[in-house]
């Protein structure tokens, strides 16, 4: 079941690059490309920072587009019983 899941990612390459430090705040100026600036933290203390087009507390979940362009992660499906906190900024 999706309530079982923490979060779906969709990522550029499965092997990534462990070197690879993904930045987790915008940059001064930076305009986002899409949605609503939010800061994401699951339960077991995981962030992320990004944009959202559909966050919706009513909903089993919704899609978050991280903020550095050039991390492995495209895009995360975050399953709402898995978030401990959504912050819009």
């Amino acid at each position: 079941m999706v309530n079982d899941l923490k979060a779906v990612y969709f990522v550029r390459d499965f092997a990534g690059d462990p070197k690879y430090r993904e930045r987790k705040q915008f940059l001064d100026g930076e305009k986002p490309p899409q949605g609503r600036k939010v800061e994401v933290v699951f339960k077991d203390g995981e962030r992320l920072v990004g944009t959202t087009l559909g966050y919706d507390p009513h909903r089993s979940g919704f899609f978050i587009f991280p903020v550095d362009p050039q991390g492995n992660n495209l895009r995360i499906f975050a399953v709402l019983t898995s978030v401990g906190k959504v912050s819009f900024f």
